[in-house]
């Protein structure tokens, strides 16, 4: 349970029912060093931030070994370097001059209404010293988008939702096309020789994956018990039931001072070859909806694993060997 010392109580799965996707612009406030891998540095600077705000919600978020109710990005807007500039850099974890002048933004994902509050009261108190550190750069905060921007809203990472309007999307689609846009990897366990990471998007592991969140942060009354589904169930039906019918991946790497991993980026559609009747169908399409907030798989507070599903705008034919599709 999530504890607010300001209200002292206990937040409860009927109070969780909000979700947040929003982007923080930021502007250097003088030169300095900061690297484009920056996810645990990103992380310290969003719970000083709610540290701020709620001095024991920060200390439950930074505890160890539990699923933490938000997802962060890693510093992005290095516009100055090409593509292949800004691989080359990541893959050696190396640091790059930010200077006054420069625009920069973050993603900041919520699935907890406490969280957020506290995160809200932090802009309040301090709005004239909204400031971060990421590294040894320091960052103003210019301006928090929480809505989409009109005439962007049909594929925009920013968005203001909740659970129960998310299950209102219960009708099973015969495709779901999702955009992996960080490396994104899932944690399968610790082996004699490390932890076992899988790194290719199988149905399975990417509506579990979901599944186990919603059902961690869901209100009660919109948990999968309520329909007599569980997490594990999700995933079995879509191993049998689910195939990937094209995609569009690579394989990244995102060091960090601490620990690099290794994981799949791009695009991929699935195909879902089971009855759209059954009760595991009738979640899929919220769960896909989720995964705007949730994020997928392994370390989505440092960076990895931001995802959305977007719209289709042509699908596989029936029967259709697996190709390529250029997203």
């Amino acid at each position: 349970m999530i504890q607010s010392a300001s209200a002292e109580t206990r937040s409860t799965k009927a109070d969780r029912g909000e979700l947040f996707s929003m982007l923080l612009r930021l502007h250097p406030t003088e030169p300095g060093m900061v690297s484009p891998s920056s996810g645990n540095q990103v992380q310290g600077a969003f719970l000083d931030m709610v540290r701020q705000g709620d001095p024991a919600l920060a200390e439950w978020l930074h505890r160890p070994n539990q699923r933490r109710p938000y997802t962060l990005s890693v510093l992005q807007g290095f516009n100055s370097l090409s593509a292949k500039q800004l691989e080359e850099i990541r893959a050696k974890n190396q640091m790059v001059r930010v200077t006054p002048g420069q625009v920069y933004w973050l993603r900041i994902t919520m699935l907890d209404a406490t969280v957020f509050g506290s995160f809200a009261q932090y802009l309040i108190m301090k709005p004239r010293e909204l400031t971060l550190r990421i590294g040894d750069a320091r960052f103003e905060i210019s301006r928090l988008l929480s809505t989409p921007e009109p005439g962007n809203t049909a594929q925009s990472w920013v968005a203001y939702s909740s659970f129960a309007e998310l299950r209102q999307a219960s009708k099973a689609q015969k495709h779901y096309h999702f955009e992996f846009a960080t490396p994104t990897a899932f944690s399968m366990g610790q082996k004699q020789w490390g932890k076992l990471l899988k790194v290719f998007p199988e149905p399975s592991y990417v509506f579990g994956s979901l599944a186990r969140q919603w059902d961690l942060f869901a209100p009660a009354s919109l948990c999968m018990a309520s329909s007599g589904i569980t997490p594990p169930e999700i995933g079995a039906w879509c191993e049998e039931y689910v195939i990937v019918s094209r995609y569009s991946l690579e394989t990244c790497y995102l060091p960090s001072s601490k620990f690099g991993q290794s994981g799949f980026q791009g695009n991929v559609i699935y195909e879902v070859k089971g009855s759209p009747t059954a009760p595991e169908a009738s979640w899929l399409s919220s769960l896909a909806r989720f995964a705007l907030f949730s994020g997928v798989g392994y370390k989505t507070t440092m960076g990895m694993g931001q995802t959305r599903c977007t719209n289709i705008t042509e699908v596989p034919l029936k029967n259709e060997a697996p190709e390529e599709v250029s997203v």
